[in-house]
Order: C-alpha cells, then structure tokens, then sequence
C-alpha cells in the first residue's frame, strides 16, 4: 500500500515538492516556536514564584531568629540582676515573683512576651511569672536548653518544643558569688497568633508541623484553611525534608505554590517543618492571555508563510524548466555548444555549471582517448608503487615499539617483527622455528587451560583482546595487551591470526600506585574523622574519671576499679595520638637523597639502644647504590621508626641484618631479624596504629613510615616462614637517577 504512495508523491511537479517541505517547516517551525516561547516563560514565571517564595522563607527564619535574640537580650538583663541573683540564689520565690510581675506584664504587653520562667539546676521549675503557682516539676525530661545552659553556663536560644508547643526561646544562666544558682527563660510562642501577623505583614499562608510521630503530617498551627488537609503523598514526605522544597502548583491545588522549609532546634537538629502558601491566580490569568496572544500571531505566521512559499515556488520553477530541457538536450547529444549565460543567482550559477559540465564531457573524452593508449604504462608505474609501499609497510613494522605478529592454527609463527627481541630477549630464530613457541612462552600453559588466542580467533572466528602477562627468557614478568584479529581465506575458515602486543608493563605499576595513593588518602579520612570523634567523649570520660578516682579514699575498693579505667583510658588516648600522628596530611620536598647514609645516622643515633639491649647491627651495602628523589627529612623519620622497632622487638643479644641493593631500576633495603610473640594476625596488622603492652615497644610513627614510603612511589613487603626471621623488602624507583 505504501509503495503506491511513495510513486505518486514522486510523481508530483517541483513547485508541490518545494512548498510542501517548506509549508510543513513553515507550520512546524511557528509551532515549536510557540510552544518554546510559552514553555520558557511558564519555566521563567516559576522561577521567580520559587525565588519570591524562597525569600518569603528566609525572612520567617530571621523572624525566629530576631525573636531568640530579643529573647536572650532580655533574658540577659534579668539575669545580671543583682537583687534577682541574690533571691534566686536564696530561692525566695514569693519575693522574686513580686519583684518581676509587673516586668513581666510590660514585657508581655510591648515584646509578646509569653513565658517568663526561672529553673534551679539540675532542670527544675522554680517560678513561672506567667503561672505563678504552677512549679517544681522537672523540665530536663523534654527541654534540652535548661539543663545545657546550667550545665555549661552559657546562654542558649532557639526554636524548641515544649509543653505548650513550638516556643522561641532565651535560656540565660544565673550567678551569685561565682556559682550558678539557677536559669532565667524568656520565651515567645510560635503559634498562630504568630502566624497571623506575619500574615497580615507579608499576605502569604504559612503552617507549621512537627516532624517525627505518626501524625507529623498534621498542621500544629497555620493561617489559611485550605493548608490543614495538605496530604503527605509522593510529592511530600514532611520528616524527610532537610532542604525548602517548593512546589508550585501541585496537584490539588492549581492556584497555589508551597514552600515546605525545615526550621532547626538550638542545636541545629530539624523539629519542624514551616508551610508557606501563596495564591498564584493572577500569574495563572496572565500566562493565559499570552498563550491566547501567542497563538494567535503564530496563525497569522503560518499563513503569511503558505503564501509567500507559493509565491517563491512559482517565481523559481519556471527557469528552472528552461534549464532542464537544455539539459535534455545535453544528455542526448544534441547541443555541444554553450547554454546562454542568466543572471548571477542559483539559476545563473546552475547555468554555469551545465557549460561547465559540457567541456568537461568534451575534455574527459579526450583523456579516455589518451588513456587508452597509456594504459600498459601506468600498470607498470603502479606496480612498481605497491612494491615500493610495502617496503615502507615491512619497515614501521619493524620499528614500532609493539609485537607485530602473524600465527598459523598449527602454532607456526609465519611473521613477527625484532621489538620481541628488543624486549623479551628470544630471537626470531626460537620464534619462527618452534610451533610450540606461541603455546608455551607467549600464552602460557595457566592461559592455555582456559582457551585464549587459538580458541577464540581459529575455533570461534571471533577477535580476541586479551590482558597477558609474559615471562622474558631472563625470568623477569611484563604485561601485555593482546589483540588478535583472524583472517579467513575464501571459503570463510580462518587461515591466519594477525595481532598486536602492547608493553603496559609501567601503566599497570602507576595503576597500582595511584590505587595504593588513593587507599591511603580514603582510609585516612576515614580515620581522622572516626579519631576526631571518639576524641571528645575520651578525653569527658578520663576527666571524670579521675575525679572519681580521687574523690575516693585510699583504702576505698572502688578506688582501684577506678584507677584501671583511667588506665584504660589513657591507653585509649595514646593509641588516638598515634593515629593522629599517621594521618596528619604532609607535602614532600624532594630531592637527591643516599639511602645508606641514613641508614648509617640511625646506626650511630640508636647506639644507646642497641647497646643496652645487646644487639649487632650487620650492615651491607652494595657498591655504588644510586640516590634516589626523595624528601630527605620525611624519609629519615620513617628509617628512624623502622630502625627502632626493629631493635625493641627482637630478642636481646641477636644480630639485626640491614642490606641495600640495586634491582633493576629500583633501590632495595632489608631489614631481617627475629621477633618476639608475633603472630599471623600481627604480621598482617604490622603498620596499623596500636597500643602495646609495653612501654619500650611503643613506635608512634610506625605507621607514618608506611605511608612516607608509599608517598615516595616506594613498596613495603612482610615475610616470615613459620617461625623463622622477620624479613622487610623495602623498593623505592630510581626515576631516572643512575
């Protein structure tokens, strides 16, 4: 059915095929247009509906905040007092209530003033000027600013629950001769009262909720009626909203938008959720009118658009029928003389092209004629150039750093270029006369098991890429990328496989680095913040500790129950100081460093040590060991804690063997010696941060030594058999330096 279609639309004249595309660009054009005009203004209009409302929630929290702030000012006035300090500390509460009263109603009267209250520690109600005979009773349970302004003695304020609901808050404490005799509490209420006249200021609705408990979702106080049955759906989860969340006309409500704005406690922790409402019937009119308006004009559009299209299509068809019968003409041989020039348009240019066109057909008859008769010549010429390109080929295969090669199923290798030698050591010779060569150098027996080159390129027919790590005929590993392609012959069987080895020997070691880097620096932050915080209630707990311990007599049992916890504890904060020590970010300054002398400074600087504990240093270096880039001070650091453990953990009277060596391009030290009780569990733990038994096996900077040789690009090895020497390998690369 289609095809019909297809044939007639085909069949229609010019003038339909150039004012169909342009009328429907035309008409699709004005549309988009339309749509993106009035879909950025839609985007725009709640752009600044969200930035209007935004500014409306920012000025609530600085309402709150200037309420704390009077709350506190005035809460501080009271509070310095004397005559209140003196009757507060006497608790003479009659006295106090008619010192106050008549304070309290003008507070009341010109600040809004709703609780006016005085606690004795450690939390308790000892006046409410607002409900004098209401007192006694215990406020910690609930109220947090109470007992951590009595506590700390400082002033506190800010948005808190209370039995009567949200108040803001001023907790100020109370002193007499030095000690804290009680708490001054101004209060204003956040309830709707509150509400309306930030209403009437502002003629935005707002609601507030209470986050946490079943009905969170529930209004507590609000101005607007239409707010109290908001539903908590998909849109809005009120106890998890940490950030505003503006919604602008949600579904239920089309002419309204909302901010739901989290409003913290004293201590920064979320405890309610403020609802700003605001009508948007007037924006919804306007963005109708335009829409009418726009609508509109982009009729207008299109049909100026139909009649200028028609007009155009008529005004160029019909030269262009002119041009195509003088091109009929061309094509069947009847014109060979030039078409008469038009004027200097497409048309014109088009004219231009057919004469064009026409001496070209006349110049390349002639070069056929010619070509006809040079033609045995010019196969020798190419000839000749292919031969030539494949000695250009053979050489940059010869002298591209990679393995070019080219394998037979049977194993045969029937190519490969001199770079295997240059790297592996073999020959062409072992290469190309041994089939077995390919199985057993190159993939291995542990890759033959699983399939590789030959199963996958000769049997499967499929292009192989695979990560393959090769032994040198010394020995020595490298890494390759291997990527196999098969060629088939005729019949579509594969009859050889070409492929390509990558050297990524070094990439695999930087990659093993920066992921050793990248270990160090996470676990490190990791381990500053978990310090940071077990820190503080470490040092509460030793502190209180102590004074337990001391608030005890001598001959008082609990005395030593005592003193083993602030043993403990001290443990604690030393093993938090060695932690420290081995996270604390550092910045290397580099440069040439010898290796064996510091080996050498440690040698003489640990003498007092070594003697006491009876040790032989045997120290072996080898000739002519090079310096390597590195920051000599750091370096010495992790030498000098290394050093050190080795001494303090190995039996007395034993030899410690210290060796520097060159290895490739790398500089190694050992050290070996025996250790005293260290398990399997213990070797793998060897550098963690700890604390030990023991006073003279304490190394702070144990640690930081590990990580100063890794910073240095530099490897750290453990090994023992059973219950033999200790052996540490330490590698650092020479980067350059011989």
């Amino acid at each position: 059915m289609m095809k019909p279609i297809i044939h007639r639309l085909g069949s229609m004249s010019l003038k339909w095929k150039l004012m169909i595309p342009f009328l429907f660009f035309a008409f699709t054009g004005t549309t988009l247009l339309v749509l993106v005009s009035l879909t950025s203004q839609q985007q725009m209009i709640k752009d600044e509906e969200k930035k209007e409302i935004s500014l409306y929630y920012d000025r609530f929290l600085e309402k709150i905040y200037e309420k704390k702030t009077l709350a506190l000012s005035l809460a501080t006035l009271i509070a310095e007092n004397p005559e209140v300090q003196r009757l507060l500390a006497m608790r003479d509460r009659e006295a106090l209530n008619g010192l106050l009263d008549r304070a309290y109603r003008r507070l009341a009267a010109e600040y809004d003033i709703e609780q006016f209250h005085f606690h004795i520690p450690p939390a308790t109600s000892f006046l409410r000027l607002h409900d004098p005979k209401a007192f006694g009773d215990d406020m910690g349970l609930q109220r947090k600013t109470i007992p951590w302004s009595l506590k700390h003695g400082t002033p506190v304020g800010g948005l808190e629950w209370g039995k009567a609901g949200f108040g803001i808050r001023g907790v100020v404490p109370v002193f007499y001769d030095g000690k804290t005799v009680g708490a001054v509490e101004i209060g204003h209420s956040l309830g709707k009262a509150f509400l309306k006249r930030l209403q009437r200021r502002w003629g935005v609705d707002l609601t507030i909720y209470k986050t946490g408990g079943a009905n969170s979702h529930r209004p507590l106080a609000g101005t607007g009626s239409m707010v109290d049955d908001f539903p908590e759906n998909d849109q809005l989860e009120i106890d998890r909203i940490k950030q505003p969340t503006i919604l602008i006309a949600p579904e239920g409500y089309p002419g309204r938008s909302f901010l739901f704005g989290p409003v913290k406690d004293f201590s920064g922790t979320v405890v309610a959720v403020v609802q700003i409402s605001r009508d948007r019937s007037e924006i919804r009119n306007r963005l109708d009118e335009t829409r009418h308006l726009m609508v509109l004009v982009g009729l207008a559009g299109i049909c100026m658009s139909f009649f200028l299209t028609y007009l155009v299509a008529i005004f160029f068809i019909h030269p262009i029928e002119s041009i195509v019968k003088e091109a009929q003409d061309i094509a069947a041989g009847d014109r060979e003389s030039q078409l008469e020039p038009r004027r200097a348009d497409e048309i014109g240019a088009l004219t231009q092209a057919l004469n064009t066109m026409l001496a070209a057909l006349k110049r390349r008859q002639q070069v056929i004629k010619d070509y006809a008769r040079t033609l045995e010549g010019r196969v020798q010429e190419r000839t000749t150039d292919l031969v030539a390109s494949e000695e250009k080929y053979r050489t940059l295969v010869e002298n591209v750093p990679l393995i070019v090669y080219r394998i037979l199923e049977d194993g045969t290798t029937e190519f490969i270029n001199s770079y295997l030698t240059e790297i592996l050591g073999y020959s062409i010779e072992e290469a190309v006369g041994d089939k077995k060569f390919w199985r057993e150098k190159i993939i291995g027996k542990e890759s033959m098991a699983s399939g590789d080159v030959f199963e996958a390129c000769f049997q499967r027919g499929e292009v192989s890429r695979v990560e393959r790590s090769v032994k040198d005929k010394n020995g020595r590993r490298y890494t390759f990328i291997d990527h196999a392609i098969p060629a088939k012959d005729p019949h579509d069987r594969v009859a050889w496989v070409d492929g390509i080895m990558l050297d990524i020997t070094e990439l695999k070691k930087l990659q093993a680095r920066a992921l050793r880097s990248e270990e160090i620096r996470v676990l490190g932050e990791i381990s500053a913040g978990m310090a940071h915080e077990i820190r503080n209630p470490l040092i509460t707990t030793g502190g209180f500790a102590r004074r337990l311990r001391d608030a005890l007599p001598e001959n008082d049992p609990h005395r030593k129950l005592a003193q083993i916890i602030v043993e403990e504890v001290s443990r604690l904060e030393h093993f938090l100081k060695v932690l420290l020590s081995s996270i604390s970010p550092f910045d290397l300054s580099l440069t040439e460093v010898d290796v064996t002398g510091i080996l050498e400074f440690w040698e003489d600087r640990l003498q007092d040590v070594i003697e006491e504990r009876r040790i032989r240093v045997v120290m072996e270096h080898s000739e002519n060991i090079p310096k390597i880039r590195a920051d000599k001070e750091k370096l010495t650091q992790a030498f000098g804690s290394i050093f050190k453990h080795a001494a303090v953990s190995m039996p007395s009277g034993e030899d410690l063997h210290i060796s520097t060596s060159r290895e490739g391009d790398q500089v190694m030290v050992t050290f070996r010696h025996n250790v005293v009780r260290l398990s399997e569990d213990d070797l793998e733990k060897f550098f963690f941060p700890h604390v030990e038994n023991e006073p003279a096996w304490t190394v702070e900077d144990l640690p930081l030594s590990k990580i100063i040789i890794h910073r240095h690009g530099g490897t750290v090895d453990l090994a023992r058999e059973g219950e033999g020497p200790l052996i540490m390998s330490i590698r650092f690369p020479l980067k350059g330096f011989h």
